[in-house]
C-alpha cells in the first residue's frame, strides 16, 4: 500500500450515499408482481423501494437486475449511476464487466462443440494443437513439466486442472500446478482460457465469432460481446472501488473467455433462461452440464481458507459441475456463478427445476455483500452458498461495528464490539483470526476517511495483536492522510523495531520512516549543492525554486513539478509518493551526471544528464 497526503476530500464524500440508488429505468409496472421460489410474490413497487436502501448500506453505486419466472425473463431493471462522477444513471442497456460470467458462456459454446462430435470433453487438449504446448510464448513456463498433457475440457471447465487461478497471483508470478490433474476443485480462470486456445483452433474462428453466431445472435443479446465494442460507448458502467470512487472502465479489445465480455442482466437473463431449458443442446449435454463434477471440499473459494478443508462430519452444499457451481436446496438443485474484479462484481443463480433465476450486475464489488439481500427479496433465494463464495452481507457485525465507530465514536464501537462472539464475527467463516477482522474494520474507517477514528481504533487495538504489526502501517497510513506526521514517524517506528530481521516488513517500515524523516527533519544542503543537481535527465527534470528543487517526469500522472525532500545529501524523497527516492550520482570527473529512481520493492531506473549546449 502506498500511503500518500490528502488535501481535499474525495469528491463522492460531497455527493454522498443519497445520490446513489436514486435513478431506476427499465421495464416492470409497481403493481407487477413476481413469483418466490417458495411460492409467494413480491410487488415491483416494493422491491425497487427497497433495493436502494440495500444498495446504500453496501455502498454500490451502480446495479442491473433481471428476474426469471418461469423459465423466461420477466423483469430487468436499472438503478443507481453509471458513474458516481457524472451521476448518469444506469438504464436497462448500461453495458456492465460480465467478468467470470464470460466463462459460462463459453461453457455452453463448448458443449455445442462436444454435442457436434468437434471435441471431446475428455481427450487432452494438447492433441488438438498444432505443436507443443510450451512452444507457445504463453505457456513456456509449462515446459519440462508433463502434467499439462493430461489436461481435458472436463478438467478446465470444473476447475480441476491444477492450474492456479492466474499465473500472477502465485509467489513466483509464473504459471505451475499446485496439485495433480483432477485431485480436487481450485477456481482457474488459466484453465478456461487454455481450453479457449484449443477451442480456437478447433473451430478455426475466435471465442467472439463463435459466440456471436452461435450464442448472442440466436438468443438476442445484442448489448453483449467478448470484447469492448463501439456500440456501447453511449451506455456502460464505470467500475468503483469499494469507497465508491470512480476507478475507469477496462475496455477489452482481445476476448478472453474466462472473463473479458461485457453484458447487460437481461441479455444474461436470456442466456441463462436458455440454459435452463436446454435450448441449443442435446438433453444428454443439459444434464451433464448440472451433474456434479468434483465436490467442494474447502471452507472458501478464495483467500487462505481455500486451503482448509470443511470440518470432518460437515457437507459441503455446494459442488462444480461443467461451467457453473451447483447448489442442493430444498427448491431442487441450483446453478451459481460469480465474478468479480477490482471495481466490479457480479452474481447469478437459477433454480431450472422451477423455471426461476436472478441476475446481479454491480459496478463495484461491494454488490457481493448486497448479493444475500438482493437474491432473497428477488426470488425468494436462501440457499446460495454465500460463506464459500466469501460474500459477508454489508449489515454484518464488521460493518457494523465501522458503522458505530464512524458515527458514534470509538467507545460505543468498542462496546459493541465486546458483546460479539467469535461466531458472530465470522472468524473461521469469513476471517481466519481475530486480527483479520479489526484489521478489515480498521481498513473500512480509512476508506470512509474517519482517519481520527482510525488511528484511534489501532492505536487501541495493536498493542493486543504484537505479531500483527500490519495495523502500525495502517495506523501510520491514517496519520499521514491527517498530516500528523510526527505521529506516524512513531507508528513506524514501533512497526520497524518489532519487524523480524531481513524481512519485508523491516524493509517497508525502514524505507518509510525514512520518508516521514525527510519530511520533517530533512538535512540542511547548501545552495551550490542543489544547483548542481537543476537540470535535464531525458525525461526527468529538476528545477530550483526559492532555494528548494523540484521535480517533474513526463508522461507520468502528476503534471505539475513536486517538491523533493533531501533524505542525506545526495538522495530525496517527493512528499506525495513514499515508494519512491530519487539518487543523484556523479561521474568519474566529479560531476553530476545521472540520477537513478529507487523504488520500494527493489527496482531501479537510470537517467543521463542531457549534454550542456
Amino acid at each position: 500500500m502506498s500511503h500518500v497526503l490528502v488535501t481535499a476530500p474525495r469528491k463522492i464524500a460531497a455527493i454522498g450515499l443519497a445520490a446513489i440508488g436514486l435513478a431506476a429505468s427499465g421495464c416492470g409496472e409497481p403493481d407487477a408482481r413476481l413469483e418466490r421460489l417458495d411460492g409467494s410474490d413480491v410487488s415491483v413497487g416494493a422491491i425497487e423501494a427497497e433495493i436502494p436502501e440495500m444498495m446504500a448500506g453496501a455502498r454500490l453505486p451502480g446495479l442491473q437486475v433481471a428476474v426469471i419466472n418461469d423459465g423466461r425473463v420477466v423483469y430487468t431493471k436499472g438503478f443507481g449511476v453509471r458513474s458516481t462522477e457524472t451521476l448518469e444513471p444506469v438504464t436497462d442497456r448500461t453495458v456492465f464487466a460480465a467478468l467470470s460470467l464470460s466463462k459460462t458462456i463459453f461453457t455452453y459454446l463448448v458443449m455445442q462443440l462436444a454435442d457436434e462430435g468437434l471435441l471431446d470433453l475428455d481427450r487432452p487438449l494438447v492433441s488438438y494443437l498444432p505443436r507443443a504446448l510450451p512452444e507457445y510464448e504463453f505457456y513456456r513456463d509449462l515446459a519440462g513439466d508433463e502434467l499439462h498433457k493430461t489436461l481435458t475440457a472436463r478438467m478446465a471447465l470444473s476447475h480441476t486442472t491444477g492450474l492456479p487461478n492466474w499465473r500472477w497471483f502465485t509467489p513466483e508470478g509464473s504459471l505451475q500446478f499446485v496439485f495433480e490433474p483432477g485431485e480436487r476443485f481450485s477456481y482457474s480462470g488459466e484453465g478456461i482460457y487454455l481450453l479457449q486456445l484449443a477451442v480456437e483452433e478447433i473451430a478455426g474462428a475466435s471465442v467472439e465469432e463463435l459466440a456471436r453466431a452461435r450464442i448472442f445472435q440466436p438468443l438476442g443479446m445484442e448489448r453483449t460481446s467478448f470484447v469492448f465494442l463501439p456500440s456501447f460507448e453511449d451506455d456502460y458502467a464505470v467500475d468503483h472501488d469499494h469507497f465508491l470512487a470512480p476507478i475507469g472502465k477496462d475496455k477489452r479489445d482481445e476476448a478472453n473467455a474466462a472473463g473479458s465480455a461485457q453484458t447487460t442482466a437481461g441479455d444474461y437473463a436470456r442466456f441463462l433462461a436458455a440454459v435452463m431449458t436446454g435450448e441449443g443442446l442435446s438433453a444428454e449435454a443439459r444434464e451433464e452440464l448440472s451433474t456434479p463434477q468434483v465436490s467442494i471440499e474447502h471452507i472458501r473459494m478464495f483467500g487462505p481458507l481455500s486451503r482448509e478443508r470443511v470440518a470432518p462430519g460437515d457437507v459441503s452444499p455446494a459442488s462444480w459441475g461443467l461451467g457453473w457451481g451447483l447448489v442442493e436446496s430444498e427448491h431442487g438443485r441450483g446453478l451459481f456463478h460469480t465474478g468479480n474484479d477490482r471495481g466490479a462484481a457480479n452474481y447469478h443463480v437459477a433454480f431450472p427445476g422451477r423455471g426461476a433465476g436472478v441476475v446481479l450486475l454491480g459496478n463495484s464489488q461491494t454488490l457481493e455483500s448486497a448479493s444475500p439481500a438482493l437474491t432473497e427479496l428477488l426470488i425468494g433465494d436462501r440457499s446460495s452458498p454465500y460463506g464459500f463464495l466469501g460474500y459477508e452481507p454489508y449489515n454484518s457485525p464488521r460493518h457494523r461495528l465501522a458503522d458505530a465507530i464512524a458515527t458514534s465514536g470509538l467507545p460505543d464501537g468498542l462496546e459493541y464490539h465486546a458483546s460479539l462472539t467469535d461466531a458472530e464475527k465470522g472468524i473461521g467463516l469469513w476471517y481466519v483470526d481475530e486480527w483479520e477482522f479489526l484489521n478489515d474494520v480498521g481498513r473500512e474507517l480509512i476508506g470512509l476517511e474517519r482517519f481520527e477514528e482510525a488511528a484511534d481504533f489501532y492505536r487501541h487495538f495493536t498493542p493486543e495483536h504484537p505479531d500483527r504489526i500490519s495495523g502500525w502501517d495502517q495506523m501510520a497510513a491514517a496519520h499521514i492522510a491527517m498530516r500528523q506526521l510526527e505521529a506516524a514517524r512513531e507508528a513506524y517506528r514501533a512497526g520497524l523495531e518489532l519487524s523480524p530481521p531481513g524481512s519485508r516488513w523491516e524493509r517497508d517500515f525502514r524505507w518509510r520512516h525514512e520518508w516521514v524523516g525527510a519530511l520533517l527533519d530533512p538535512p540542511t544542503l547548501p545552495a551550490e549543492l542543489l544547483r548542481e543537481y537543476a537540470g535535464d535527465y531525458g525525461d526527468r527534470h529538476i528545477e530550483m525554486r526559492e532555494g528548494a528543487l523540484y521535480y517533474f517526469r513526463e508522461g507520468s500522472a502528476t503534471q505539475n513539478p513536486r517538491r523533493l525532500h533531501a533524505i542525506s545529501e545526495d538522495t530525496f524523497v517527493l512528499e506525495d509518493e513514499d515508494s519512491f527516492k530519487l539518487r543523484f550520482e556523479r561521474g568519474s570527473d566529479g560531476s553530476v551526471n545521472r540520477v537513478t529512481g529507487l523504488y520500494l520493492y527493489g527496482q531501479k531506473d537510470e537517467s543521463g544528464r542531457d549534454p550542456t549546449p
